[in-house]
């Protein structure tokens, strides 16, 4: 039963993050036909529109965690794909970037598609497998974002950023059908008379290892999401061929997200039995290199390199810390935990595009890699002083 729901999600996963990313990592290129043509001011806007999500992500998604343990899992999933499919289609008729800045807020607070997803396979998976389970959610993520802007780079070449934005709300909606269809959750709503016994939010922080964990996966948001809005630029800067600009993006995009995607599935595994902490403390290091190698990267190739180096390394990262969740946290209120988490870890994803856009603006376009790199190395030392491997193998969840 569990096998089928996991597969189910994961798919349907892939639909989602490959309609969101078939459009939108091509935002700073976008922003010309909104009239920002400075490369600095498209660097700031589109930190501020990466940011929007993750401000409003971050205040609503406990309540979606929160009506997740109440209602269901499943019910969640839809409501966050069809609402995304609404809010592509609104991108795709912006005039302003204003009006991209406002979709970009209300997406916050209508979708979370991966948190809702995690806290539906999380809520059927056996623990002994709960390493590999979120291991290949996260490789979903990373499938979806890898073909999403090679597809979309070359779609936006040929038909426009309007019809990308389209073309990703289709996508977004299938994935959302797929889980209405066939999910088979068998959700048993809380009885209201032990109501009084479930875990709130302010016991959930209070789960010894639960805030660690919080603050790697919001280490990790925040110093990989510096870099966004430079990236895309970075690329036009060494790329000379105009014609072709959004389908060389979305290829060394869709390199890295693919090998990310086979990194997190081998590294959720590995998890499992090496422990959490040694892989979060290897992939931070990792990827402080890596980060810092797109400082010096001057051509195609050697972009290319670095930015398939940091895939392979970022991957291990995420799933390692929600497993870690999901071995210290009562099995009824997971999707609360999740939602929590996601809370608290998304102001790093909603100030660091917004940090790194005027950071890019104010310097150039690669000082941001060097940031990035330093927060890595900085979140390694996080881990090894403050992560307690005690407090989740003791953890034990009826």
């Amino acid at each position: 039963m569990w096998k089928k729901t996991f597969v189910s999600a994961f798919v349907a996963q892939i639909f989602s993050i490959l309609g969101f990313s078939f459009a939108i990592p091509f935002l700073p290129f976008f922003l010309s036909e909104l009239g920002i043509h400075d490369t600095g001011q498209q660097a700031f806007w589109s930190g501020i529109a990466l940011s929007a999500t993750g401000f409003t992500l971050c205040i609503f998604a406990p309540l979606w965690g929160l009506l997740a343990d109440r209602y269901g899992r499943k019910v969640m999933v839809c409501r966050a794909m069809f609402a995304g499919t609404i809010i592509l289609l609104l991108m795709s008729v912006v005039r302003t970037a204003g009006q991209l800045v406002i979709c970009r807020l209300l997406q916050g607070i209508f979708t979370g598609t991966n948190a809702a997803s995690i806290a539906l396979v999380a809520s059927v998976t056996p623990e002994r497998r709960s390493g590999l389970t979120l291991g290949m959610m996260q490789a979903a993520v990373f499938i979806g974002a890898a073909l999403g802007p090679l597809f979309g780079g070359v779609f936006a070449d040929l038909f426009g950023y309007r019809a990308a934005f389209r073309a990703g709300a289709a996508l977004v909606f299938l994935g959302g059908l797929l889980v209405l269809l066939m999910v088979k959750e068998n959700f048993v709503p809380p009885d209201a008379e032990k109501s009084g016994s479930s875990m709130s939010f302010k016991k959930i922080l209070a789960v010894n290892g639960f805030l660690a964990a919080v603050a790697i996966i919001f280490g990790v948001h925040l110093s990989n999401s510096i870099i966004n809005p430079s990236f895309p630029l970075i690329v036009k800067d060494i790329v000379p061929s105009v014609e072709s600009l959004n389908s060389i993006t979305g290829f060394v995009l869709a390199a890295a997200a693919i090998a990310g995607a086979l990194s997190s599935a081998v590294l959720g595994h590995m998890g499992d039995r090496w422990g959490q902490k040694k892989i979060l403390i290897s992939c931070c290091i990792a990827a402080a290199f890596a980060s810092a190698g797109h400082f010096f990267a001057s051509s195609l190739p050697s972009l290319f390199t670095v930015r398939i180096l940091f895939g392979l390394s970022v991957a291990g990262m995420l799933p390692a810390a929600n497993a870690m969740i999901y071995k210290i946290i009562d099995k009824k209120a997971i999707g609360m935990a999740y939602g929590a988490a996601t809370s608290l870890s998304m102001t790093g994803f909603a100030l660091g595009p917004f940090f790194g856009g005027a950071l890019a603006s104010a310097t150039n376009l690669r000082i941001p890699f060097l940031v990035t790199a330093l927060f890595h190395v900085m979140l390694a030392f996080f881990i090894f002083r403050f992560v307690k491997i005690s407090d989740y193998e003791s953890a034990s969840n009826p």
